[in-house]
């Protein structure tokens, strides 16, 4: 193999993560990696290079800034960090400063593929650009290398959020509306100017990176079909091409990797050696979830923190960290960056009917609450306060306990109103944990309905936007989990009303553990990053044969 791909992202593991996207990039480049490419990923700082273990190797001076760039290597990857200016600040979207993020990283995306030297790499044959931050960054970079050798260049739309660009934006990167290029419209090679490219484009982020690069890249066909085609318009969706999002959890290695933290302090609940599931649920929910060490939750913008702390009241702690139920019961876990589009509202709305019709149940929420998240978080808060026997709310990034929160978990809520994919499903699912999700989608893709797949089924598919029949779904699949892993059939059954629930609870009583199995094994079959290498391999060998550009043989 001697192709180099270059991914260019506003947030990369370990460097920096808000969200999702930061998983992408990075598994990717590691997976290609394995397979013989040259993987590279360039990325801010949003911060100095020295929190980010990164070793300075080249200074940039671009429109407004003299940039720093730093290198890393990790898991065969080589990281190159853009810090200075702008992209020192810690705020990663904060709004204030993020046009201003944007400019200078493309500036400097530009310099970088102009002078790969700088860098100690080769020229890449593929640069894959993820969401609308990057899209200043690709005509950037088709500009820097204007007369030149283009690579393949592919634009991956995590998220559609329809952000307008304009002339003097692109101008302060470097980009002057009047310069032409040759772009691919409606099946047709074209020049146009920048102006005219925003023109055609209407100046959506999304839509001009879609007609300046060679390939358009999403996460999955519902979400191509649903939202990006009509969006993009047909003069654009041929391009457009899937590659799945995958995760790297497997059960094995979750079991291993929580014994190895907790093991000493699960010994107190009985456990020589690995407990099994039901001991997990009592120590996560009695004990861990109230030990959180030191540093933990960490909330990453400082003033979200500040009003957090200033509101927290029992069962949330003045240092953010909770305090731990008092009771043992179905456990329902939710994740993701507090926003609208996540649903967490809606969560909110059915967390007291699922309590009315089963009190047992404990809902714990980690979520990363952003800025201009606030009114959602205090919200989610006084539901804890209403509800100290049944709510936690875990602010921020508590890593110690978040493997343990999903090997211990009963049912995972994903009630998002837009989910282009829904890595959290992956991972709740590879940890054995049923999922209640909206039909979105590449959640529709992912999680198999029980009501028609039975036994391999690994959730249920609820109607978007829909507080109701989220809690109705979440109040039986808890029944059904508890019922099957304690035998209390008695009690429980009459708490189900679906009808395919009570039909397996019926034929095998330990049903809950076949459903496990079923979600582990779908994970881990159709949805690892090895899988998603290979997909996003195939496209890029696709866009290089379509340009007539030099192949070589894959590993297999």
């Amino acid at each position: 193999m001697n192709q180099t791909v270059w991914m260019v992202t506003f947030e990369a593991v370990p460097v920096v993560k808000v969200g999702g996207l930061a998983e992408v990039p990075t598994n990717l480049a590691v997976e290609l990696a394995a397979r013989g490419w040259d993987a590279v990923v360039i990325v801010p700082a949003h911060g100095e290079l020295r929190e980010r273990s990164a070793e300075s190797i080249a200074t940039l001076n671009v429109p407004g800034a003299r940039l720093e760039v730093g290198k890393l290597e990790w898991r065969g990857v080589k990281f190159f960090i853009v810090s200075g200016g702008a992209l020192r600040d810690a705020g990663v979207y904060a709004e204030e400063v993020l046009e201003a993020k944007v400019v200078q990283f493309a500036a400097a995306v530009g310099e970088l593929l102009k002078n790969p030297e700088l860098l100690g790499v080769r020229e890449p044959s593929v640069v894959h650009f993820h969401d609308w931050h990057s899209v200043p960054a690709l005509l950037a970079l088709r500009r820097a290398l204007e007369g030149g050798g283009e690579p393949a260049l592919f634009f991956h739309i995590h998220l559609l959020v329809r952000r307008r660009l304009s002339e003097e934006l692109l101008s302060k990167a470097g980009i002057p509306p009047d310069w032409e290029h040759e772009v691919a419209w409606g099946g047709s090679k074209r020049r146009v100017s920048v102006r005219e490219a925003l023109q055609l484009s209407g100046g959506a982020a999304e839509k001009l990176g879609a007609l300046e690069a060679h390939r358009v890249v999403t996460v999955s066909h519902a979400y191509l079909s649903e939202e990006l085609a009509p969006f993009m318009g047909s003069e654009l969706s041929g391009k457009a091409r899937v590659v799945y999002n995958g995760t790297s959890w497997r059960y094995s290695d979750l079991q291993k990797e929580v014994f190895e933290v907790h093991g000493r302090q699960l010994e107190v609940f009985g456990a020589a050696q690995l407990p099994n599931r039901m001991l997990l649920r009592k120590y996560f929910l009695l004990y861990a979830l109230g030990s959180l060490p030191e540093g933990e939750p960490k909330v990453p913008d400082e003033r979200t923190a500040r009003k957090l702390r200033e509101a927290a009241a029992p069962p949330l702690r003045e240092d953010l960290r909770t305090e731990a139920f008092s009771y043992d019961g179905p456990l329902v876990i939710t994740t993701g960056r507090v926003s609208r589009q996540k649903g967490f509202d809606l969560l909110l709305e059915a967390v007291p009917h699922v309590v009315q019709d089963l009190g047992i149940t404990r809902f714990v929420f980690f979520i990363l609450p952003v800025w201009g998240s606030e009114d959602l978080s205090l919200q989610l808060l006084d539901l804890s306060r209403e509800y100290p026997d049944n709510v936690r709310v875990v602010f921020g990034q508590a890593p110690s306990v978040y493997r343990l929160a999903h090997l211990a978990a009963d049912v995972f809520a994903a009630p998002s109103r837009r989910e282009p994919f829904g890595i959290m499903a992956l991972e709740a699912m590879v940890s054995g944990v049923p999922v209640v999700a909206s039909r979105v989608g590449g959640l529709a893709e992912t999680v198999l309905d029980i009501r028609e797949h039975g036994y391999a089924g690994t959730g249920f598919l609820v109607s978007p936007g829909d507080p109701y029949e989220l809690a109705e779904k979440i109040r039986d699949l808890a029944a059904f989990m508890e019922a099957s892993a304690t035998g209390r059939l008695d009690m429980l059954v009459e708490k189900i009303e679906d009808r395919k629930l009570r039909e397996l609870l019926e034929e095998y009583p330990d049903s809950g553990e076949i459903i496990r199995k079923s979600c582990i094994e779908r994970v881990e079959t159709h949805f690892t990053w090895q899988a998603s290498a290979r997909m996003a391999e195939a496209v890029y060998f696709e866009a290089l044969r379509s340009l007539g550009k030099p192949l070589s043989t894959a590993s297999t």
